[in-house]
């Protein structure tokens, strides 16, 4: 399906406008899919309004810069939206990017080299002249590292860092920034690591958040073990321009280890599809031919240029922010169709419910975890609950790092909705001082749901199944230590089974054993009944004794104390009177 009025043409952008294609167009359509699964490609820009589209792949820093430099055709295609992969291999498009909106110093200079810098658990390399590492230097090996994806046009500045320019690269990279610190670098990337990290940053011209996103895991052709449930993450800059313009920003993927017996390429490349998963979702229902494909995908179905053509048909004033000054209408609708869009587009590219699965993967193993702590006390089933500790371990381990990265989506939300709010200032000043960064209030309502999704679903389900870990942990060592107490008894049991036959049978033995003595002088005078009359007496005061055992180990017990504490004061007082320093027992 195409687009409707006329054809692209080169127009304003020069000839950077012959780079542009119908996104409306089945065949350019077809191109957005494999290019968000090749590790090799650079960028992509699409611009779009209710009845157009139009988009562009692999743009070099020259046609970045003339871009941003350009006159829009806002009136066709009033929204752009700007994607980078792995921006540390394309510092001068970034750059530009950088300068055009007025980002820090400090985060363009992250945006496009923390990547590159040596991670603080790797190994360290050996160091350059300049203070970088040699990973910035050339290799040996020409070969393409999947990991890397580096690619680009030399001549731009867009360099392979294990290509034969990696030098100039690293010259590049000393004159847009000086030379680095490594050593300097490793806190943040320490700190970064974690996955409740986020940045902010904030100008007249945009607004910028960086955070973890979670994206599934390979499903591998064999069956492997992992501990934990926690998805792996990638790192992702979303930006709101005061322009109509979207920035997402892909750092270097960074590939979980590969299990055994799996293909690697084929691993990481199901991987990198998983990560660019929700800004395909996006980037498809942009296009005319793809409306229909998410019907029966409703979690990935997203509201971004379907409903601008609703918009355009009403009888509604083409005013634009920008030209009236305002950002909201009365009763909270938004003037701007080009706000609208931009802030829906923002959100969705925000919005994935990926990170929402371990909680089902919670649940199931909660539901494990609780028939074998009911079962454990069962004969059979005790060598199968030795891996009960250590799975709610890691359990609880993986909950709680879940639970700080919601709290730190929550918090980017809050932050991301003061964008809503219009001070007295802006209300009364005039159109060129409201020009600043806002959201319309549908984003803002979608964002708010967002939060609560979070708080009551994904949050309160955490502590749920916390408190469901620790009552667990209580039952089974509550239960390990019933179970302890009636092995206690039952040895308990045998013990005084054993004294009791001991108390019976060790009177007799030594009544045998007397009898059994070869002394001449002795049995001489023995008679077979005075062996029986002697074992009559004895069998019958043991077998007397066994009903007062209890009572006679006591007595026998407390007598031999206190015969004890007798004998030693006696000899205390004794050594004292010799003229011996003896402490007292109270002393």
């Amino acid at each position: 399906m195409a687009s409707t009025g006329p054809r692209i043409t080169p127009g304003s952008l020069g000839s950077l406008g012959a780079k542009f294609e119908d996104f409306d167009l089945r065949e350019v359509f077809l191109k957005a899919k494999p290019h968000t699964e090749n590790i090799n490609s650079q960028n992509f820009v699409v611009e779009f309004g209710p009845e157009r589209a139009r988009i562009a792949f692999d743009l070099d820093s020259d046609d970045m810069e003339l871009l941003l430099r350009s006159e829009r055709d806002v009136k066709h295609y009033p929204i752009r939206w700007i994607n980078v992969w792995n921006p540390s291999t394309q510092s001068r498009a970034m750059k530009a990017i950088g300068d055009h909106y007025e980002f820090s110093e400090r985060l363009v200079r992250l945006m496009y080299l923390s990547a590159q810098l040596q991670s603080p658990n790797a190994p360290r390399r050996a160091r350059g002249r300049h203070g970088l590492t040699k990973r910035f230097q050339r290799h040996e090996d020409r070969h393409e590292d999947v990991e890397l994806g580096a690619v680009g046009n030399p001549a731009n500045g867009d360099f392979q860092l294990d290509s034969p320019v990696a030098p100039q690269f690293q010259k590049e990279s000393i004159e847009l920034m000086g030379e680095l610190d490594d050593d300097s670098m490793e806190l943040y990337l320490q700190v970064k690591n974690t996955v409740n990290y986020f940045s902010t940053d904030q100008t007249q011209k945009a607004f910028c958040i960086g955070a973890h996103w979670l994206h599934k895991r390979p499903v591998g052709n064999h069956e492997f073990h992992n501990k934990s449930m926690m998805p792996p993450k990638h790192w992702q800059w979303l930006t709101l321009c005061n322009d109509h313009t979207v920035l997402s920003i892909h750092e270097q993927p960074s590939f979980e280890p590969v299990p055994e017996n799996e293909d690697e390429d084929q691993w990481k490349a199901d991987e990198l599809r998983n990560m660019r998963a929700n800004t395909l979702d996006v980037l498809l229902q942009l296009s005319q031919e793809g409306f229909d494909l998410y019907r029966r995908k409703p979690l990935s179905l997203n509201s971004v240029r379907r409903p601008l053509n609703k918009w355009h048909s009403r009888d509604k004033p083409s005013l634009d922010r920008h030209e009236t000054g305002m950002s909201f209408a009365i009763a909270g609708e938004p003037v701007s169709l080009a706000d609208e869009g931009t802030s829906n587009l923002f959100y969705y590219l925000f919005e994935d419910y990926v990170a929402a699965g371990p909680l089902k993967t919670a649940e199931r193993k909660l539901e494990q975890m609780t028939n074998k702590v009911l079962e454990s006390t069962r004969p059979m089933i005790r060598k199968k609950s030795i891996d009960i500790i250590p799975t709610l371990h890691h359990l609880s381990k993986d909950l709680r790092e879940l639970k700080h990265l919601f709290e730190n989506y929550k918090n980017l939300i809050s932050k991301i909705t003061a964008l809503g709010k219009v001070d007295a200032q802006v209300r009364n000043g005039h159109a060129e001082d409201a020009r600043r960064v806002m959201l319309t209030d549908t984003a803002l309502s979608r964002f708010e749901r967002l939060g609560d999704r979070l708080q009551y679903l994904m949050l309160n389900s955490i502590e749920g199944y916390l408190g469901e870990i620790n009552a667990l942990s209580s039952t089974y060592f509550n239960l390990t230590q019933q179970k302890d107490s009636e092995a206690t008894a039952r040895l308990t049991r045998s013990a005084t089974l054993l004294a009791k036959l001991s108390v019976f049978f060790l009177p007799i033995s030594f009544l045998t054993s007397y009898f059994s003595i070869q002394i001449e002088d002795l049995y001489t005078y023995w008679h077979g009944t005075d062996y029986w009359y002697s074992f009559a007496v004895i069998a019958s005061l043991s077998f007397l004794a066994l009903f007062f055992f209890s009572r006679l180990l006591m007595f026998a017990s407390d007598t031999l104390d206190e015969w004890a504490s007798r004998i030693s004061a006696w000899c205390r007082k004794m050594l004292q009177a010799m003229g011996f320093k003896i402490r007292d027992n109270d002393d």
